[in-house]
């Protein structure tokens, strides 16, 4: 049945996953369902209840006999731009057929967890916001306490978040979640995905993988850390040879200065030389497998992508290609200041053709290429509104970091931002 279907998504049937705010979603590219059961509330559900709830087991039944289900709407759309998505390419079997050799429609079991265990992060991303990285907080009150500023929306502060961080910001799971992972699930798994906030900055995280280690667990994991790449040592990556395999996802937007501007305060100096010395000791590892730099296009850097899809290839072809470009994402949401949506025609056109066409950038492309088109035929107007909107939120962000756009990103761009400065300064 599940390879009859046209819907069939092989994630419900082993996987559970909890966002960091609490909702609890069939995969971290899924929208979550409001059922009053948050991970954070008194009666909120378990890994374990969610996963054997009957939304889950709705959600199984309509992807097995051909329902597009709500929840999964990231994916379907995704697949109708660039006939492309996660789902697809998770059938394909290429992220865990290894870990996983049978997939039982019938008795669904959790053998893969997708963790994000806390918002604690050692990064303030101009994308994110500080539900996702507490360091962000202190950017938000800076903004908040000066007058002539306004808050850029995506920072804006929310009522279900501040009632579950401490005093600096940061929120974890609850150790009734720590527990059940560490004394139910993890004997059972064969796939362990961490994402964060920044994973390996947070301690519950690396408790986890001792655990692990120390029970023999790890041989039977594949282990999948999605990382800002700044905390990668020598140390930390001949730590996890135990596992069976091991890979990365390493969140990086930006080469050279347009890194140090959007994955503010680090910089692109320090992230490369870590980067590389990961790669080498992965190279001489038969279990580390391959590490993936994945940036999300948005405005700041959609002219420099082509730049660091070059440093990839340039480290993969040094190191056994071991390192792969991945960026068919694109800055959710839609509506965000920073969207590609908000660029103009001439930016779009050249980055595209600038970047290296293959089946890693097809939904990216895709994408640019139906801006691009809705823009010429006047299906996206970019108003004074949203002009406005651009220039608050660059220029509040800019000043709490004494930092000018004009010295980082690229020089249409800056060209473009001058602009709309001088319109509305």
């Amino acid at each position: 049945m599940a390879e009859q279907s046209k819907t069939f998504c092989v994630l419900p049937f082993i996987h559970s996953h909890a966002s960091v705010s609490g909702n609890w979603k069939s995969c971290c590219n899924a929208f979550h369902m409001d059922l009053g059961k948050n991970l954070y509330s008194d009666n909120g559900h378990t890994h374990k209840t969610w996963f054997e709830s009957p939304r889950m087991d709705l959600l199984r039944k309509n992807l097995l006999t051909g329902v597009r289900d709500d929840m999964c709407s990231v994916c379907w759309k995704a697949e109708d731009v660039s006939g492309t998505s996660i789902r697809m390419r998770y059938n394909n079997g290429d992220k865990f057929a290894d870990a996983i050799k049978k997939i039982d429609v019938d008795k669904p079991k959790i053998q893969y967890l997708d963790l994000k265990i806390s918002n604690e992060c050692n990064l303030k991303c101009r994308m994110c916001d500080y539900t996702n990285s507490h360091k962000l907080l202190e950017d938000v009150v800076a903004i908040e306490n000066d007058e002539e500023l306004d808050l850029p929306i995506e920072w804006h502060r929310s009522p279900k978040h501040e009632i579950v961080i401490n005093d600096i910001g940061i929120k974890s799971m609850p150790d009734r979640i720590v527990d059940e992972i560490t004394e139910e699930l993890l004997p059972n798994l064969r796939v362990l995905k961490v994402t964060g906030g920044e994973p390996l900055v947070q301690k519950q995280v690396l408790d986890l993988f001792k655990v692990c280690v120390e029970k023999d667990y790890a041989k039977n994991i594949d282990l999948h850390i999605t990382t800002n790449g700044t905390k990668f040592t020598k140390k930390f990556m001949e730590g996890i040879k135990t596992f069976r395999k091991a890979s990365f996802n390493i969140s990086c937007d930006g080469y050279g200065k347009v890194y140090d501007y959007i994955r503010y305060p680090f910089n692109w100096t320090k992230f490369s030389q870590r980067v590389t010395e990961a790669v080498e000791v992965s190279s001489q590892s038969n279990n580390l497998g391959h590490i993936t730099i994945c940036p999300v296009a948005q405005m700041y850097n959609i002219e420099n992508l082509h730049e660091l899809q070059k440093w990839s290839i340039k480290l993969s072809e040094n190191h056994g290609h071991r390192v792969e470009f991945f960026s068919n994402t694109f800055l959710q949401p839609l509506s965000s200041y920073n969207s590609l949506r908000n660029v103009p025609c001439d930016i779009l056109e050249e980055a595209r053709e600038r970047l290296v066409e293959n089946q890693n950038t097809t939904t990216l492309l895709g994408y640019i290429d139906n801006l691009v088109k809705d823009k010429k035929s006047g299906k996206i107007v970019i108003d004074e509104k949203i002009e406005k909107l651009i220039y608050k939120s660059v220029r509040a962000k800019d000043k709490v970091r004494n930092q000018r756009f004009s010295d980082f990103v690229g020089p249409r761009t800056s060209k473009w931002l001058e602009g709309i400065f001088k319109k509305y300064a």
